[in-house]
C-alpha cells in the first residue's frame, strides 16, 4: 500500500495531550459569551469596510449558498475561540441576513440555500414521462443506420506479416 503524505504527516492518537493545557484556542473561554455581542462582532465583521464586502460579495458571486458561507464563517470562529458553538447556531440567521443585505446593497444576485439550487435542476414528473415516451416511440420506428465501410487491408513494407518476411 503506497504512502500518503497527508497521512504520513497526520498527528498520531493522544498527541494533542502532549500539549499544555490552555494553548489551543477552543481549550479557553470564549471572547464572546453572549448573543448580542456576537451580533456586533459579525456586523462589523461583514459590514464593516468595502474590502469585507468584497470578500463576501466574491464568495456569493462564486456560486456558494448564503447558508454556506454564513456556516463556514460561525464555525470558524468557533474554532478560533472567539464564541460557543451555541452562540454560534443562535446567530446564523443574523450573519445569513447581513450576508443577504451586502448582496443586496450590490445588486447581486445570491442563492440563500442548496435545495433552491437542487430544485433548478429538477425536471417535472410529468415532463420527464413525456420524454420517455417520445424516447421509446422513436425507438419503435425504424432507423436506417448507415453502412460502414470495411477497413482496407495496409499495403507497404511494415504492413507484411511476420511469416513472409522470414521465407
Amino acid at each position: 500500500m503506497p504512502a500518503d503524505a497527508s497521512y504520513v504527516n497526520a498527528p498520531i492518537p493522544g498527541m494533542s495531550l502532549t500539549t499544555e493545557p490552555g494553548n489551543r484556542p477552543w481549550e479557553n473561554p470564549p471572547s464572546l459569551t453572549t448573543i448580542e455581542d456576537a451580533m456586533e462582532f459579525y456586523t462589523k465583521r461583514i459590514l464593516g469596510t468595502p474590502e469585507n464586502h468584497e470578500e463576501v460579495l466574491n464568495l456569493v458571486e462564486s456560486g456558494l449558498p448564503v447558508r454556506n458561507i454564513a456556516s463556514i464563517l460561525q464555525k470558524t470562529s468557533v474554532m478560533q475561540g472567539i464564541h460557543t458553538i451555541d452562540v454560534g447556531i443562535l446567530v446564523l440567521p443574523v450573519i445569513e441576513e447581513l450576508i443577504m443585505a451586502v448582496a443586496d446593497e450590490h445588486n447581486t444576485p445570491y442563492v440563500e440555500n442548496i435545495t433552491d439550487i437542487l430544485k433548478e435542476n429538477i425536471v417535472p414528473q410529468r415532463q420527464a414521462k413525456l420524454a420517455v415516451q417520445e424516447m421509446l416511440a422513436s425507438k419503435n420506428s425504424k432507423v436506417e443506420m448507415p453502412v460502414q465501410e470495411q477497413p482496407k487491408k495496409p499495403t507497404g513494407l511494415m504492413a507484411k506479416p511476420m511469416k513472409d518476411m522470414v521465407e
